[in-house]
């Protein structure tokens, strides 16, 4: 085991049985880390099948229109905006010998991987959407604790490295769940997914060795009535000024990501005058060419990543990734322009830049969030980011469908608003003003004169 005194590590005494004495043991191990990396390989598995495949599978029964995909990862939001706070707060004040978090990665994980299985018996819209707001209640209380778990044990001077390893594991899994949809196993994707998943949510939460709290928990309603009190968030200025970057962020990452896979294969036609609006016509193999080429570059840059973000200004990094994240976005609206060049090349070219931003971003601002969640309760304040996060979907999602629905399926106009948005969170970044973020100054104290 892993070694390391610090605040934000509780540690506790395991007796040697050879020699009867006492040795320091934490919760930041090596076992932890490689199953905070699953779990993000897990989940992006997850994310990919409900968050793309399922939509693929609406698109393709009758009475289809993009605004139905609009209206329910609206609902699935409002539902997860609700569990969220809840799930966090409970998580928070909950007094187990078994764990805080891992209750309800293992009930509500586990659950909604099982309610995969029921997708394909019935086509019905009703009845799919019905499922899947079901799952969101039931994986958003699992992924937010999940998220916990990284500042649970991390030493803070470590929490871009931790970020990284996730990262890893995120973009691994997000490779795994396009390999599974592109196999042309229909509906079967759905019974493959929610096998692979339920086994792998019952490993993170049987497995993890969560660290044992001192906090003293209160009853989890006043906690939740506290998470919707704005004096808390203004005791909090930075925080808040953060959640609103958050929220701008994921508007527009919502402005195009519901419709990705549809535009990845739809056909850009070269007879018609339209130069924007058309997909990439790729084929599903060329789809996870794309996928595999953006997972390598992640993979190159993620650990060098997390240690740039341990040794320099987190938010620096971040606002610089922010800018380069907005661009490459934007950029990928140019594709279908570029009608002579081979569509596996092209989207090889543009997701390069895109892979590498997007990296930096998402590495830079988990650990900007860790450090900012308050230790007492970082549940609850976890649990306002991915409340802001889902709460984003509704406008992100509503402005891409009214988008590629009323201008000739035009879903790549939703890159560019998307890029836009991006651009705007950056100003409240800046203003959150974190001038010591590094982990040292902030873990100063003065002492009396």
């Amino acid at each position: 085991m892993i070694g390391i005194k610090s605040a934000n590590v509780l540690e506790y005494k395991k007796t040697n049985k050879t020699t009867g004495k006492r040795f320091s043991m934490t919760s930041y191990n090596s076992r932890n880390i490689a199953l905070i990396a699953f779990g993000a390989f897990i989940w992006s598995i997850y994310f990919a099948i409900q968050g793309q495949f399922l939509n693929d599978y609406i698109a393709d029964l009758a009475s289809y229109s993009p605004l139905i995909i609009s209206l329910m990862i609206s609902l699935v939001s409002l539902t997860g905006a609700v569990t969220s706070v809840i799930a966090g707060a409970v998580s928070d004040n909950l007094n187990s010998d078994f764990g805080r978090r891992k209750v309800f990665i293992l009930s509500g994980g586990v659950t909604s991987a099982l309610v995969l299985f029921l997708l394909p018996l019935n086509q019905s819209i009703v009845f799919i959407i019905g499922l899947n707001v079901v799952m969101s209640i039931l994986n958003t209380a699992a992924f937010v604790c999940n998220n916990s778990f990284i500042p649970d044990i991390s030493n803070g001077q470590k929490l871009g490295k931790t970020n990284a390893f996730a990262s890893l594991g995120t973009s691994i899994g997000t490779v795994a769940g396009f390999t599974i949809m592109l196999l042309n196993l229909s509906s079967n994707v759905f019974f493959f997914t929610g096998a692979i998943c339920s086994l792998g949510f019952l490993l993170v939460g049987f497995l993890f060795q969560e660290p044992k709290t001192l906090i003293q928990p209160k009853k989890w309603y006043l906690a939740i009535r506290e998470t919707f009190q704005l004096s808390n968030l203004k005791m909090e200025k930075k925080f808040f000024r953060f959640l609103i970057s958050q929220f701008l962020l994921h508007i527009g990452i919502n402005c195009y990501m519901p419709f990705l896979l549809i535009f990845l294969t739809q056909e850009n036609d070269p007879i018609s005058g339209e130069l924007i609006g058309l997909g990439l016509s790729l084929q599903n193999g060329e789809v996870l060419i794309v996928f595999a080429v953006m997972t390598c570059i992640s993979l190159l840059f993620t650990l060098p990543f997390g240690t740039i973000i341990d040794k320099t200004d987190t938010r620096f990094v971040l606002i610089i990734s922010r800018i380069a994240f907005a661009f490459a976005t934007a950029l990928i609206a140019l594709t279908p322009i570029f009608r002579t060049v081979n569509p596996l090349i092209l989207g090889i070219i543009f997701i390069i830049p895109f892979a590498i931003a997007n990296t930096a971003d998402i590495i830079s601002r988990g650990a900007l969030m860790h450090i900012l969640a308050p230790k007492e309760k970082r549940g609850q304040f976890l649990g306002i980011l991915f409340l802001a996060k889902i709460l984003a979907q509704i406008p992100g999602v509503f402005i891409g469908g009214i988008i590629a629905q009323f201008f000739q399926r035009g879903y790549m106009f939703g890159f560019i608003i998307g890029g836009i948005f991006l651009l705007l969170s950056i100003p409240f970044i800046i203003l959150s003003g974190f001038k010591n973020l590094h982990v040292k100054r902030i873990e100063k104290t003065t002492t009396p004169t």
